[in-house]
């Protein structure tokens, strides 16, 4: 298997609070690999897991095509 089919979405919560979502292939990918690195935020903590559910994440990428369509 590829590296890419190993990938995982996780939770990555800032010190601050916000919440990102993040992909990976282990949560030290993740903590390694954060954008918000490159920018200050501190990593409070990761979790295995989404921001949102397949039915949201379908919505938003329906909503993302119309709009870039438009």
């Amino acid at each position: 298997m590829n590296k890419e089919s190993n990938k995982q979405d996780f939770i990555v919560t800032t010190t601050n609070g916000t919440r990102w979502g993040a992909t990976g292939t282990s949560l030290a990918d993740v903590r390694e690999n954060f954008f918000g690195n490159k920018i200050g935020l501190e990593i409070a903590s990761v979790e295995l897991g989404s921001l949102f559910t397949h039915e949201e994440s379908e919505q938003l990428r329906k909503e993302k095509l119309e709009d870039s369509i438009r």
